[in-house]
């Protein structure tokens, strides 16, 4: 009897892991196959690669370099947002965009761009990539735990002017100065197929910068009186966006 698709425990592998009708896993997610799930040879799962693709797979071996897994039969991918949400997200503290990191991914987000703002931290070059390293690390363990097949694409640390660009019809930039409101206009109108929300960081957008974004096509809207902490605006920004154009409602 075949296990029912919601019942089978879901890893992740990169694209270059499957060949040849099997795929390997790596040291980490072999390891919470057999530590902590305790599976063994025989057993079903479901492996993604990340990339919207996702296959049932029986576990064929135990191998010091990891589990190989024998692939049985495509499967519809799972989890997908059909709005294309692509995150702007100035630089904060490690413990905030890590959160940031993972509650996006949990809801959707397709794409996550790092911003470079005239209030964000400042990082190397060298640490920005140790950063992104882990930032991907993080949603992976993110897309398993939300159930979704695809790994939303996250970008080194890009310079603010340079973010602004981007195809989707719905742009919306978060400014605690906006006394206007104009959350609710906005989302009032017919759903786009893809939208780009910019928060930014401790401290918020400079004036300039919300000006450059103006110029660039941005409406500019809040998310009321309070001042939020960056992870909290960003989750409260996706959710009421994902709500009124997503999967939420």
């Amino acid at each position: 009897m075949e296990a029912p698709l919601l019942a089978l425990r879901r890893f992740f592998t990169p694209p270059e892991n499957f060949q040849r009708g099997l795929v390997r896993l790596d040291p980490d997610e072999t390891h919470h196959l057999v530590r902590v799930l305790r599976l063994t040879m025989g057993e079903k799962v479901a492996v993604a690669d990340g990339k919207g693709r996702a296959w049932e797979a029986e576990v064929q071996s135990l191998e010091p370099g990891g589990a190989r897994l024998k692939l049985l039969r495509e499967l519809a991918p799972w989890g997908e947002s059909s709005l294309e949400l692509v995150l702007g997200i100035g630089l904060a503290k490690g413990e905030a965009l890590d959160a940031v990191i993972r509650q996006a991914t949990e809801m959707g987000v397709k794409s996550i761009v790092p911003l470079v703002t005239e209030r964000a931290e400042r990082v190397t070059a060298a640490r920005a990539a140790r950063r992104q390293v882990r930032w991907q690390r993080l949603a992976q363990e993110s897309l398993k735990s939300c159930q979704r097949s695809s790994l939303p694409q996250i970008d080194l640390p890009q310079e603010f002017g340079a973010a602004l660009a981007g195809p989707e019809e719905a742009k919306l930039i978060f400014w605690e100065e906006e006394r206007g409101g104009g959350l609710n206009s906005c989302l009032m109108r017919p759903r786009p197929a893809g939208a780009r929300i910019l928060i930014g960081p401790e401290g918020g957008f400079s004036a300039r910068e919300v000006a450059l974004a103006r110029e660039a096509g941005y409406e500019v809207v809040s998310l009321g009186p309070r001042r939020l902490k960056v992870e909290t605006a960003a989750l409260a920004a996706l959710t009421l966006v994902q709500y009124a154009w997503g999967d939420l409602a």
